[in-house]
């Protein structure tokens, strides 16, 4: 027997093999590549949705911003509607309810401050949606005066604001 055909054979196999080993390289290389550019595009949008809103984020659409957290610095209180309810001056024109939480609340009766329409404010906390049932019970519950549930603004969403602080 003669072995003369087996070693070109040989040879055309392992060339295969090798173009064969190249190919799927270089596929998984394009795979890795498209992997890469998605997990970037989530990582961007996940920093850009724990961006913390500002007043024009609010202002723009109050029904996109719920759930996510807001800080307002140097903006004045429209109105004053209780002991845990006031209202954020967006615009001159267009106003936003914010209710503080308990420990909000009793920093500022620690520093015996209330406050009252043109106080300017620091405030931060969450955006929650709003509707009439809501706003009842905070009239019910004393958090805002009696007759100033008129006055709360009629927004789609509100913000719960841990941290209040008048400047």
């Amino acid at each position: 027997m003669s072995n003369r055909g087996e070693g070109g054979l040989g040879a055309i196999l392992s060339v295969v093999a090798l173009v064969a080993i190249g190919a799927f390289m270089f596929w998984l290389n394009q795979q890795s590549n498209q992997v890469d550019a998605e997990r970037a595009a989530q990582a961007a949008a996940g920093v850009e949705a724990e961006r913390d809103l500002s007043a024009g984020d609010i202002l723009a659409d109050p029904t996109a911003v719920i759930g996510r957290h807001a800080v307002i610095d140097s903006i004045r209180v429209a109105a004053g509607l209780g002991q845990a309810v006031f209202s954020l001056a967006l615009t001159d024109s267009v106003s936003f309810p914010v209710l503080m939480a308990s420990d909000a609340i009793q920093r500022l009766r620690m520093a015996n401050i209330t406050l009252y329409g043109g106080d300017v404010v620091y405030v931060a906390g969450r955006i929650y949606p709003l509707n009439d049932s809501i706003r009842g019970e905070w009239v019910r519950q004393g958090a805002v005066n009696q007759g100033m549930g008129g006055s709360i603004p009629a927004t789609p969403s509100f913000l719960l604001a841990d941290s209040v602080v008048v400047h």
